[in-house]
């Protein structure tokens, strides 16, 4: 029986545009995959916020491209995540979706040369199979030289009249593939925008006429100030009294490990994390239903809220602050106080 193949594209998409299209659509076509999930990051780890776009936007704009193109999956799983987007989380997530099929994460060689600073990146080669594609001004004999050159012996090149069959995973895990890129850019499309030049032709028409609509990247995407932390007031009584109010309804339910993490100088999506766990799934529930109760009493509701099923981990967002609400199995596994190692940290 054929194994299912799952393509992975992902990128900030900051944002998307025809290049990146075209580029999903041959690699699709060329190395017979039944779909590939394009997947907007949240917070790319080593980007400057202030030039990225809200992900609702990125992920709105890649909807709209992907109209008509039923092989091309826009993806939320890193936006709902609401973390730095790391690829051994978001491969680890898509693993538990399609356990049999074969996973290709697929990237630009000039992407693929930094691999090395990825988060774990040897556990990411190991995760799933890797095609590279070509990037204009980036050769492909640049992938040969990662890691001082010891994946040479698991790469395999594959042409434009090569088809993908089953032999190929004998001999190679990383493909190198030339493909006929667009010498498109997001950032020289940015500079166009706040220069007020037009982008017809470098974007699909549908994303087009949403920036201009949403006026995005006429400014900054920094909404709030940045904060500096060696100036920023400390203490527990600095926190806001929404963020206090839902520490204390969650330990009115013997929550535990409370955290509040601020993260005003590192995001532009919200100001705090409120971090808890308790021992069980209906534990959680009741924490969550305590705080959403407390904050109600001060005309507070939230944006949305997620999880609530199985209820290991519940996700309340007020805007300028999201409450987690863990087990504790599922509060190591994702580890948000290290993917934020930076934030200056309220423990209670």
């Amino acid at each position: 029986m054929t194994r299912e193949r799952i393509g992975i594209l992902g990128g900030t998409f900051n944002p998307v545009h025809c290049g990146h299209i075209r580029a999903a659509e041959i690699v699709r076509d060329r190395f017979g995959l039944d779909r590939v999930l394009l997947i907007p990051s949240y917070i790319p780890p080593h980007k400057d916020v202030s030039e990225i776009a809200p992900a609702r936007d990125r992920l709105r704009m890649l909807e709209l491209a992907c109209i008509g193109r039923p092989h091309l999956v826009p993806s939320d799983i890193e936006i709902k995540a609401r973390g730095k987007s790391y690829s051994i989380l978001t491969l680890r997530r898509i693993r538990g979706w399609y356990p049999r099929a074969r996973l290709f994460f697929i990237l630009g060689a000039d992407a693929f040369a930094e691999i090395e600073t990825w988060k774990d990146y040897e556990q990411v080669l190991k995760q799933c199979l890797f095609i590279v594609i070509s990037r204009p001004g980036f050769s492909l004999e640049e992938a040969g030289r990662v890691w001082g050159g010891r994946l040479q012996g698991r790469m395999q090149v594959v042409g434009s009249q090569d088809r993908f069959g089953e032999s190929l995973f004998k001999t190679g895990r990383i493909f190198l593939s030339t493909i006929d890129a667009l010498d498109v850019s997001s950032t020289d499309i940015r500079r166009r925008l706040k220069q007020g030049q037009p982008v017809a032709g470098l974007v699909p028409p549908s994303v087009d006429e949403y920036l201009h609509q949403h006026r995005l990247y006429k400014e900054t995407m920094a909404h709030r100030t940045p904060v500096d932390p060696q100036s920023a007031p400390s203490g527990k009584r600095s926190l806001p009294g929404e963020v206090r109010r839902s520490v204390k309804a969650g330990q009115a339910k013997k929550a535990e490990d409370v955290l509040v993490l601020d993260l005003r100088p590192l995001s532009a999506f919200t100001d705090y994390f409120v971090i808890m766990h308790g021992q069980s799934a209906r534990q959680n529930a009741a924490i969550s239903e305590s705080i959403e109760a407390e904050l109600k009493k001060a005309g507070l509701r939230p944006l949305s809220k997620e999880g609530g099923g199985n209820a290991e981990w519940i996700l309340i967002d007020y805007g300028s602050f999201i409450v987690h609400v863990f087990t504790k199995e599922k509060r190591d596994y994702y580890g948000l106080e290290k993917l934020w190692g930076d934030a200056r940290k309220y423990g209670y």
